[in-house]
């Protein structure tokens, strides 16, 4: 047994194998294409050596106006290596004319030696587009834009004198048929997820472009050097005179819901007094606090921001809604969603569930200075009860102020770590939400005051 234990048994180590410094070579490294047009390809054609130490990797990348444009990583072996590949040289944004195709190489050897050169043999053009044809999406109506004559302006395509809304979307086509339809022979560009390039599909996205701020697009500017689209026009002026019926289409489509309202895109101005048509009686009751300040019988001026918001005018309860874009995030604007609160105007009605369907479901709470946001609504506070009757240990206010409108985890205020005021609690039960405990009942329209500077929430009961 001992000299079982004393045996060690004979195994193979790993040998490593060293070898006398070298350099690698390149032998011969050519491009086959002395010019090409962006679009096309080059074909590289590379052959490297080493007397010495096997080759180990061969490394390329093809650069254009100073960005890669393709690379690969090459295993080579033993002591002499060739390879041959082709590379499309992409028709993008930032092509210069008569731009050196420079092909960078890096023969490396298995000691780690490197050998390095540059190919600039080859010199890429653009294609050339003396006019394109805008091909709009809903029509097909097909409109010529010249290049710009200015020497300054290189690649710069205008087209004046339109009339669309603003909203408008189109392809570009640098050939048309007869009938003036997108010839596909010809450079074709549409979206893509960088904004819009070469396409060779017929049902390719269309490019899209909006203005919110513009009344209508007069006026498009495409660069095919930068690969940027501009649309000008007539300016959108923030409304003084909104007529509920007239102005805000009925049941928009983007409520999910079979409420009575009517709604839309309204473009409001910061302290801009507006005219009211269609509301009934006291127009304080009918239109939000926090983005609203009364001064005359169908009059207020708009307390927030200049900028497109969502109204939305619930026909039954006589009350205008006002919210920002859905997708607006904090801290632009904070998101109330819960139960047990509703709009700061008769009748009441509070939310009886977490969603995010309609405004009865949830309120924004304005940004009213940095950091600071205002937030008005009916409360009322009810003992809660689990499904057996039992009193429960919170009230049915219960809510949270959200980053985003919609479900969007970790994204929230909590307010455990705030400063509040009875009854208005954030208990430290792990969720964050604003409650109130079962015992106490309360009802009437409250003002919140958020505060992520001093982290204190507020309230000023208001009836």
């Amino acid at each position: 047994m001992g000299l079982l234990s004393n045996f060690w048994a004979c195994t193979n180590e790993d040998i490593v194998v060293r070898y006398a410094s070298s350099t690698p070579k390149i032998d011969t490294a050519t491009v086959k294409e002395s010019t090409i047009t962006y679009g096309d390809s080059i074909h590289l054609k590379v052959a490297v050596s080493d007397n010495v130490a096997p080759l180990s990797t061969l490394k390329i990348k093809i650069v254009v106006n100073n960005e890669v444009v393709s690379s690969e990583t090459i295993r080579t072996k033993g002591n002499k290596s060739s390879y041959s590949n082709a590379y499309l040289i992409p028709f993008v944004a930032n092509r210069p004319d008569n731009t050196p195709v420079k092909v960078y190489l890096t023969s490396i050897n298995v000691s780690g030696i490197e050998k390095d050169s540059i190919i600039s043999t080859t010199t890429a053009k653009r294609p050339t587009i003396p006019e394109i044809w805008l091909v709009t999406s809903t029509s097909l109506t097909t409109y010529k834009i010249p290049v710009k004559t200015d020497t300054t302006a290189q690649h710069v395509y205008v087209l004046n004198n339109l009339s669309f809304t603003n909203t408008v979307s189109f392809r570009l086509a640098t050939k048309v048929n007869a009938y003036k339809k997108v010839d596909w022979t010809g450079l074709v560009f549409a979206k893509n997820e960088t904004g819009f390039g070469l396409t060779t599909d017929p049902l390719g996205e269309w490019i899209t472009v909006f203005e919110p701020t513009l009344f209508k697009i007069k006026r498009i500017t495409v660069d095919l050097l930068k690969f940027t689209i501009k649309a000008e026009g007539q300016p959108l002026e923030p409304v003084k005179t909104l007529d509920i019926n007239l102005d805000l289409p009925d049941n928009p489509s983007s409520l999910n819901n079979s409420m009575p309202f009517r709604g839309g895109n309204v473009y409001f101005g910061e302290n801009v007094e507006v005219t009211f048509s269609g509301l009934t009686g006291d127009i304080a009751n009918n239109i939000s606090p926090d983005y609203f300040e009364k001064t005359g019988t169908n009059k207020a001026k708009f307390l927030g921001k200049t900028g497109i918001y969502k109204a939305y005018y619930h026909k039954t309860a006589n009350f205008l809604y006002i919210e920002p874009q859905p997708e607006t995030i904090y801290p632009d604007v904070l998101w109330v969603c819960g139960t047990g609160f509703g709009r700061p105007s008769s009748p009441y009605t509070t939310t009886a569930s977490w969603n995010w369907n309609s405004p009865l479901d949830y309120y924004p709470a304005r940004l009213v200075s940095p950091g600071v946001y205002q937030v008005t609504m009916y409360c009322k506070n009810e003992p809660g009860k689990d499904k057996d009757g039992n009193v429960t240990k919170y009230g049915t206010l219960d809510f949270k102020f959200f980053h985003k409108r919609g479900w969007w985890d970790g994204h929230e205020t909590w307010v455990n770590d705030y400063t509040l005021t009875a009854p208005f609690l954030g208990p430290a039960d792990g969720n964050g939400n604003v409650k109130v405990m079962s015992a106490t009942v309360i009802e009437g329209v409250f003002k919140f005051t958020l505060n992520t500077n001093t982290k204190t929430l507020t309230y000023e009961k208001l009836n």
